[in-house]
């Protein structure tokens, strides 16, 4: 009967994690300017140039990128088809996960726990419906150490060793995380299994990947002093804001991060004395994290160690599954309790209050607005939401003549760049469509809100999430 349960109770959790995935694809949200940006690469370059690196300060692996542009030619351009890899991933990796956490874990409750975790975690449910590539991340480290697990445990022939070197190979094309996530298997593969020459021999296939990747791409976006600049604070690695930041971005419904650390602490314990390889592939994995940061190669902050949730799930309810009767395990039963049932408590408190949100950017209400404007009215667009308007273009029938900002040769004065566009406007009745797609936004809008006041008729004022429209008029 207890088997049955627990059972019963991983499928309850399996369906609700795609539920729940569901749910937040289907809610349609605005693309945001990152996703707007993206797509505008997309859609302007061959599958040959998408190798190559993108414009706009954007940057997708390869593969991703090929199939969103075999999605946008022969499905369609709308928020749904674009999202979709990403939906189809995160809902690949939630049984994934589950399959690789019944191989690592012996109690059901265990898996039951972890599983539950992941499932309903913040940031994997929002870019489930994100036209971005960490949805795919997840996917590719979750099936990664699923078949290192299930298929590559006991590695002794050579077949299985070219098996491991193709697997990494795709891997480098189809997540930029591999490149961390690889070296560290490879190494846990030389500590515990000790066959040097043929680890080397699999390491040829990603490493003359990575070098062609690198030659054609990599080299560019790591030269780029603007993405140095925009993430240096995940170079900081020596910073305890870096840490606090992460934590909470990771476990967005979860208190106290120093039980996280005791229960991640006490979980390698337990990994080293009984599963060498994981305890290795982990820790070096996270070494590799803050290495790549401390270099200035790949920031350690937010959406892109999302890559690392996984790992520290399984490491962190490792300890739940070796209790035994002794104080070690006392204090892990206690510290789990109190971590995780805040983490759930708060969770399911948002949701049923309808608080969980995935919306960043929310600029189809307004767009509504000027397509149904009267053939007399004009369109004015900020030069932050020439990008987004763009996009919807293809989508909408939105008018195609309109004003288009001056875009500002120095930034520190944009505002005013924007009162000498509207100055230079002939009379008549405009909508002014501002996007959140610039540092200077927040300054622009109270600007030139703060100046038409003073010289123009408002006649509405319409503000979502990250956009806004004016309408007013000129005499």
């Amino acid at each position: 009967m207890k088997k049955y349960l627990n059972i019963l109770f991983l499928t309850s959790i399996l369906i609700l994690s795609f539920y729940l995935r569901l749910d937040a694809y289907l809610v349609n949200n605005s693309f945001f300017t990152d996703e707007v940006l993206l797509f505008a690469n997309v859609f302007s370059k061959n599958y040959i140039q998408l190798i190559q690196p993108l414009q706009f300060f954007q940057s997708a692996p390869y593969i991703f990128l090929v199939l969103s542009k075999f999605i946008a030619n022969h499905v369609g351009i709308n928020e749904l088809c674009l999202r979709f890899i990403a939906f189809f991933s995160s809902v690949v990796s939630v049984f994934l996960f589950y399959k690789l956490i019944t191989i690592i874990f012996k109690k059901r409750l265990t898996q039951s726990i972890a599983l539950l975790t992941f499932g309903i975690n913040y940031q994997l449910l929002f870019y489930t419906q994100t036209f971005k590539q960490y949805s795919s991340d997840i996917l590719v480290i979750t099936l990664y150490l699923y078949i290192l697990l299930k298929y590559l445990n006991d590695l002794k022939s050579t077949k299985q060793y070219t098996f491991l070197g193709l697997l990494s190979l795709l891997s480098i094309f189809t997540s930029f995380p591999a490149i961390i996530f690889i070296p560290a298997v490879y190494f846990a593969l030389f500590i515990t299994k000790r066959n040097i020459l043929k680890i080397l021999y699999a390491a040829t296939y990603p490493a003359i990947g990575l070098t062609l990747y690198y030659l054609l791409n990599l080299r560019f976006v790591n030269d780029s002093t603007y993405l140095h600049k925009y993430w240096q604070k995940g170079f900081q690695i020596f910073s305890f804001e870096l840490y606090k930041m992460n934590f909470d971005f990771l476990f967005s419904y979860y208190c106290f991060p120093i039980l996280l650390l005791i229960l991640l602490v006490i979980g390698f314990y337990f990994l080293y004395k009984n599963n060498k390889l994981l305890f290795c592939t982990f820790i070096l994995t996270i070494f590799n994290t803050l290495l790549f940061a401390f270099l200035k190669i790949y920031p350690c902050e937010r959406r892109l160690i999302l890559f690392l949730l996984p790992v520290l799930l399984i490491v962190m309810m490792y300890p739940l599954d070796n209790l035994k009767k002794n104080l070690i395990s006392f204090i892990t039963l206690t510290i789990s309790c109190i971590f995780l049932g805040c983490g759930y408590f708060n969770f399911a408190k948002n949701y049923i209050q309808g608080n969980v949100s995935y919306l960043r950017q929310d600029v189809k209400p307004l767009l509504q607005k000027i397509i149904n404007k009267k053939e007399s009215e004009n369109v004015y667009i900020y030069y932050g939401a020439i990008s987004t308007y763009s996009y919807y273009s293809l989508i909408y029938a939105l008018p195609t003549k309109i004003y288009i900002a001056t875009y500002p040769n120095d930034e520190k004065i944009s505002e005013l760049f924007l009162q000498q566009d509207l100055n230079n406007l002939p009379s008549g009745i405009y909508y002014l469509l501002f996007v959140k797609g610039t540092g200077t936004y927040e300054k622009d809008i109270s600007y030139i809100e703060s100046y038409l006041k003073t010289n123009y008729e408002i006649l509405s004022n319409d503000t979502s999430k990250s956009a806004k429209l004016l309408k007013i008029k000129i005499k």
